[in-house]
């Protein structure tokens, strides 16, 4: 089984790189390109509208996207160039360093960097947990056709294969599994790079997929849904980050980014031909795929404390946070609203 040491070294290497590239950004210019006053502008005008967004290729960053493709970031007087990462973890060296001006990530990445002295800024809201329609969600957990396990809570003694362990869908596959009765505590985890083909060679009982992964795999004889799952409890799963630093700055700039990718976000929520539209201008799927695929729901409001403190609390329950240490929700939020 992976324990919960291996989880916490992995957390730990990634912050330990991020500490390096924030000692080499403090008192440089690299976050205000612009060279405005570091109490930001009084004026309302913002003052860095050169930036740049650290976002994954999946349907989690359709909000920036969206934004991208309808101007609603050239409204808000934001010229924006879309970086493309492969995890949220990858995200935070390139913030630090001043690279990127604000990253994609899940809730994980930038509670466990505030315990170590990384001090990241919760700005604007991303996709939310979505429950799952018909058993099938936006994640699915997946075993062979013939498998033994039928339910949730059988999965329990198997081993899991799933990309990331101390991650936000390790924290969600832990929750569906103890909801339903079972012990997560009981499944042996391993990292996979590719989840299906690991499961159909016969290297793990279980894993899991995100769409439009899952509804493509629907077409696979050999393998069978056992159901999806709702991620971060229902609540904020992802969220664009910024340092505090660049917010303290910045403060026009976070806020005019904010409105930005809330009309973004309003957009994929309510125009599915505009969803689907946007989704196949960076992710490389078929667009039939990408027109029938299961999306998350993104949240249309400002990211609250009530948000943060859900996710704190689920990441204490899993050990990725000492509750002692784990930071204070207001602290992760955004100030200058």
């Amino acid at each position: 089984m992976i324990t919960l040491g291996r989880i916490r070294r992995a957390g730990l290497a990634i912050v330990a790189v991020a500490a390096v590239s924030l000692v080499g950004a403090c008192g440089s210019d690299t976050e205000n390109p612009s060279g405005a006053a570091a109490s930001g502008a009084s004026d309302g005008k913002v003052e860095t509208p050169q930036v740049s967004v650290a976002v994954f290729p999946s349907f989690n960053a359709l909000g920036a996207q969206a934004a991208k493709a309808d101007g609603s970031f050239d409204s808000a007087g934001l010229t924006v160039t879309l970086a493309t990462i492969a995890t949220p973890a990858e995200g935070l060296p390139q913030l630090l360093g001043g690279k990127v001006q604000f990253a994609l990530m899940d809730l994980t990445v930038p509670a466990v960097a505030r315990t170590k002295g990384v001090p990241l800024t919760l700005v604007a809201p991303g996709a939310k947990g979505t429950a799952p329609k018909d058993n099938f969600g936006v994640g699915n957990l997946w075993v062979k056709a013939d498998s033994p396990i039928k339910t949730m809570k059988d999965v329990q003694n198997a081993t899991f294969g799933i990309p990331q362990i101390n991650s936000q869908i390790w924290v969600d596959i832990r929750s569906v599994v103890d909801e339903a009765g079972g012990d997560s505590s009981k499944i042996k985890f391993v990292e996979v790079p590719n989840t299906l083909s690991a499961l159909k060679a016969g290297n793990v009982e279980v894993t899991t997929t995100s769409e439009p992964a899952g509804t493509a795999a629907l077409a696979d004889p050999s393998i069978r849904v056992l159901g999806g799952y709702t991620a971060a409890g229902g609540d904020l799963a992802y969220a664009y980050v910024t340092t505090q630093e660049f917010a303290k700055k910045n403060p026009n700039t976070v806020k005019a980014f904010e409105e930005a990718i809330l009309k973004g976000n309003t957009t994929v929520n309510t125009d599915p031909a505009k969803r689907s539209e946007v989704a196949a201008s960076y992710i490389k799927a078929p667009k039939a795929l990408l027109d029938k695929a299961h999306y998350p729901e993104f949240s249309v409001e400002p990211i609250s404390e009530a948000n943060v403190q859900t996710a704190l609390d689920r990441l204490m329950k899993y050990g990725l946070l000492d509750k002692a240490k784990a930071p204070k929700a207001a602290d992760l939020v955004f100030a200058g609203k």
